[in-house]
């Protein structure tokens, strides 16, 4: 069972999560954590400091005590401070996961599945303030993440943002 922990860049937990990877060949399909837990902490600092902006909420995934993946999702209460969140959600507040990955010595055990239930369970409860979708995206090339997706009730919206697929979800 996974269980999903927040984690930040000042977590003790931060060397072992920014050393997960992929496997080799998706390493375009998504950013390293460093990078993740590094925007993160940059906009919520930024939203501390000037009370706008997204919130980000990154979060280790964890199955019997070991970290095997990480994903972060992403709060876009005024898309008018975020316009290029605007695109997703027709300047609607809506969160978004922005990230979600498990590590390359865990995949093809349906561990990227259980994060992704666990992480929109948690975006259900709207933690963070109202919103009617969560949204995400995917290359086009990624099979599995459009297959996870969709095993999870999110169906594509039929645009393509930058070279993205965009998916939604009600929530």
């Amino acid at each position: 069972m996974i269980e999903l922990r927040p984690i930040s860049i000042l977590d003790k937990q931060m060397p072992e999560c920014i050393a997960l990877r992929v496997a080799p060949g998706q390493e375009d399909f998504v950013a390293s954590n460093v990078i993740s837990l590094a925007e993160a902490y940059e906009l919520n600092i930024e939203r501390e400091k000037t009370g706008k902006g997204n919130i980000v909420a990154p979060f280790a995934a964890y199955q019997d005590g070991e970290m095997v993946g990480f994903s972060m999702y992403a709060y876009v209460p005024d898309c008018a401070d975020n316009p290029d969140d605007e695109p997703y959600a027709d300047d609607q507040p809506h969160y978004y996961i922005w990230r979600l990955f498990v590590d390359k010595n865990h995949q093809g055990k349906g561990l990227g599945r259980e994060i992704l239930l666990k992480i929109t369970e948690i975006i259900k409860t709207k933690p963070n303030g109202e919103a009617e979708f969560c949204f995400s995206s995917y290359d086009p090339d990624n099979i599995a993440s459009r297959a996870t997706f969709a095993s999870c009730g999110y169906e594509e919206d039929g645009r393509i943002i930058g070279s993205e697929a965009v998916c939604k979800i009600s929530i």
